[in-house]
């Protein structure tokens, strides 16, 4: 009986040690094939960057499709990978690419799921927003986003544009002002280390809030905030070069504010707008 119970005690311990042998070998290879599955998404990936960098639009389009399509499910539960694409990365990227494609509606839906995943995309998303005049949506779009984030000066430069452009130089007026106002906290708190004095983001604000003084007829609303940036930028600054065009054209003098805007590179949409007649030529 003794050695009988020695046998079935042995029996059980290398029962107890085979199976646990192929639970190691199962999750090994389990491991294994989820990791050789996620390296082949992140070359897919890769792939579909470098399409891009050829000029391959549509190869780069349909790979980061599928890309978007088989993430979520090769990326469960762990990722093993390095280099991993974030779905946040993924729909920035063919946001990117559809709008090279000059489809816009499917770029304006790949910037939303970027950004609702946390990621890159509000800059492309409103310069398309203002490139394609789709005001109303712009507005609607920055307003839900000012209630996402009331302290953020963004979201109320967006709506600023669209507002301006819409006709309602006062609304836009409003949340210019708002935004310059929100400016100094927002820099301190994203950047501590930021140099003191008048940042070129509010010098862009005031130049705006001017061009709005001068659409809703306050001509010394608007002299009033371009000086402000003259007198606060730096000795060879040319900060305050946009609202002294616009209050030289405002002035009659055409020559004038196409002479300020010599070289001018209107940076977003908005300023492509408010000097389209001063920097071409006539």
């Amino acid at each position: 009986d003794w050695s009988s119970d020695v046998c079935s005690s042995d029996l059980r311990t290398a029962l107890a040690i085979l199976t646990a042998l192929v639970v190691v070998h199962v999750a090994a290879v389990s491991l294994y094939t989820a990791q050789s599955r996620q390296q082949a998404l992140v070359v897919q990936f890769l792939e579909a960057r470098d399409a891009w960098k050829a000029g391959h639009l549509e190869e780069a389009a349909a790979r980061y499709h599928e890309v978007l399509a088989r993430r979520d499910t090769l990326g469960w539960p762990f990722v093993l990978v390095a280099h991993f694409p974030s779905l946040a990365d993924a729909w920035y990227l063919l946001g990117r690419v559809e709008s090279d494609r000059a489809r816009v509606d499917a770029a304006l839906v790949a910037y939303r799921e970027s950004l609702k995943a946390g990621g890159r995309g509000a800059r492309e998303y409103r310069e398309l927003l203002l490139g394609q005049h789709r005001l109303q949506q712009l507005k609607d779009w920055a307003t839900s986003e000012i209630a996402r984030a009331p302290s953020a000066p963004q979201p109320y430069k967006d709506r600023a544009a669209a507002l301006l452009e819409l006709g309602d130089p006062a609304g836009a007026l409003a949340d210019y002002t708002a935004a310059i106002r929100l400016l100094p906290a927002w820099r301190r708190q994203r950047d501590p280390a930021a140099p003191p004095g008048m940042s070129a983001e509010e010098a862009d604000l005031l130049n705006l809030s001017a061009a709005s003084s001068l659409a809703a007829g306050d001509r010394a609303a608007a002299a009033s905030a371009c000086q402000s940036v003259t007198t606060r930028q730096g000795p060879r600054a040319q900060l305050d070069r946009l609202c002294r065009a616009l209050l030289a054209h405002h002035d009659g003098h055409l020559d004038e504010a196409r002479r300020l805007l010599g070289g001018y590179l209107p940076p977003a949409g908005e300023h492509e707008w408010l000097t389209q007649d001063l920097i071409t030529t006539p």
